[in-house]
């Protein structure tokens, strides 16, 4: 074939198959084959879809279940001597101020028992409070409350938990906290509310109590308390983990002059006729002896009212520290990245720990299933190329007669296998858009109506959840219908075996 021959059929191959595929083409005995092929094509791609989108959801649904218990980063101690860190405002400040960070939050942790009259269950005890993240707690609550400051003797446990222990609201319980340097005392605590988040290994462990509970346990900083021994005699009460305490008493006269006093111990100490005055006051500072100590000092103050002497602590130094800091990501994409920067903004002695690393089980089980729409990604791709094979050989048999008419006319068989690979785009074509429609069709429902449901002790979540990627599904579709599409050649090749003569003469 000569240049101009060329051009003149150059633009036929793509017009003939639309000419083809089109409404307006005659019937044919072929057309249910390719309705078939369509439609397999669709289901295909509804399927991946729908696949891709519950498997995402699920995987965002549990991630965010265990970074709700834990937070995507979390800022520890590495001191194993002492377990908690000592508050810095200024550190949550800047940590707040970094891009990919949503919120930070300090925690408040520790070990504990739960006892019933019919079993004991294990636990770890986490606080709550104004400063700490509530967010899929608040959203898990089945009946009740969550116990804020006023509520010092109440907790929130899971369903689960509470039926083994048979126990419901408003039942009192038994709690040991493990850790504290007053040892395993028993704490009657009254159930305030009762949670499901339907994530089985977390709902069993996890229990929620005021933060202050867990401080005063813990006894993270020292707390200082004063007393009358006598009528003149004062003494002083100084409560931690701290082993040697530094005792700094301090005069302070109606007229707020500051005196040193002597005295360098706990006591007893006699308070002088003198001090009798009213506004007298007589101030502890009780901090640790040695500078290597991470605990807080406190301090109380002995006030005279005219008569008598009345204590004012300041509340005590473990208000200041806590298990660590909660970070929470924009993204949780870039965790590696900001748990780098992160560290280095941390001071000597601190570390950072990954949800990936609390959890690596958990994490790498949620990253196999993504082996799962591989290879329904896979099995789908092999079922079109399958199905457009069958439907295409079958154009090709219908259309012998024509392409022996147009090779006898000058057509080249390179002209003739376009043809043919365009008829089984434009297919392929409608098959994607049919299989979009009824895939996100699909997720919508679901989205609204919740009507696909499930086990929670075995999916670890009640309704099917569905999470649309875009650009994961838009890859996806594209890598398909890439594959599927050269794939057409082949079977396209079965048309240059036909030969004007023999095809002209079956027509006849």
């Amino acid at each position: 074939m000569n240049k101009s021959q060329a051009t003149r059929f150059g633009f036929l191959p793509r017009r003939l198959a639309k000419r083809l595929a089109g409404s307006d083409a005659p019937a044919s005995w072929s057309r249910p084959v390719v309705q078939i092929a369509t439609y397999g094509v669709a289901l295909g791609i509804a399927l991946m879809i729908v696949a891709s989108a519950i498997v995402h959801g699920f995987q965002q649904e549990v991630r965010n279940l265990v970074v709700g218990f834990g937070s995507d980063i979390q800022i520890l101690s590495r001191d194993g001597d002492a377990r908690n860190i000592q508050m810095q405002p200024e550190l949550m400040a800047e940590l707040t101020e970094l891009e990919d960070v949503k919120s930070v939050h300090p925690f408040y942790t520790l070990p504990g028992i739960l006892e019933s009259k019919e079993s004991l269950e294990g636990v770890m005890v986490k606080g709550t409070g104004s400063d700490t993240y509530q967010y899929m707690l608040r959203q898990s609550m089945v009946e009740g409350v969550v116990p804020s400051g006023d509520m010092s003797d109440s907790l929130v446990l899971s369903s689960v938990l509470a039926n083994r222990l048979k126990i419901g609201l408003g039942d009192r319980i038994s709690l040991y906290l493990v850790g504290g340097p007053s040892g395993i005392r028993p704490r009657k605590m009254m159930v305030a509310g009762l949670y499901q988040t339907g994530l089985l290994e977390y709902d069993e462990s996890f229990l929620f109590i005021p933060k202050a509970q867990i401080q005063r346990v813990a006894g993270w900083g020292l707390e200082a308390q004063v007393r009358m021994v006598s009528d003149v005699e004062i003494e002083a009460l100084v409560f931690g983990t701290v082993e040697r305490v530094q005792y700094e008493w301090t005069l302070v006269d109606q007229h707020g002059w500051r005196r040193r006093l002597p005295w360098k111990s706990a006591g007893p100490y006699e308070l002088e006729n003198s001090w009798l005055e009213q506004g007298t006051e007589v101030e502890l500072v009780a901090r640790p002896a040695s500078s290597s100590s991470q605990a807080t000092g406190d301090t109380v103050w002995l006030k005279n009212d005219g008569d008598v002497w009345s204590a004012y602590p300041a509340g005590g130094g473990w208000r200041f520290h806590a298990s660590g800091y909660e970070v929470f990501l924009k993204e949780s994409k870039s965790i590696w990245e900001v748990d780098e920067i992160i560290y280095r903004m941390l001071p000597i002695g601190w570390g950072t720990e990954t949800v990936l690393e609390q959890a690596p089980e958990m994490f790498t089980w949620l990253g196999m299933l993504d082996l799962n729409v591989e290879i329904i990604i896979g099995l789908m791709i092999l079922i079109s190329v399958i199905n457009m094979t069958s439907a295409l050989l079958i154009l090709i048999l219908e259309r012998r007669a024509m392409v022996g008419m147009l090779k006898a006319i000058g057509m080249a068989n390179s002209q003739v296998m376009r043809m043919f690979f365009w008829q089984a785009v434009r297919i392929l074509g409608r098959g994607f858009w049919i299989g979009n429609a009824i895939g996100f069709a699909l997720i919508f429902v679901q989205t609204q109506t919740g009507w696909v449901r499930l086990d929670p002790q075995a999916y670890y979540v009640e309704v099917v959840p569905v999470h649309v990627d875009l650009g994961f599904i838009a890859g996806m579709e594209l890598l398909t219908f890439a594959v599927c599409a050269l794939m057409m050649w082949l079977p396209a090749i079965a048309s240059t075996r036909i030969l004007p003569a023999e095809a002209l003469k079956l027509k006849n």
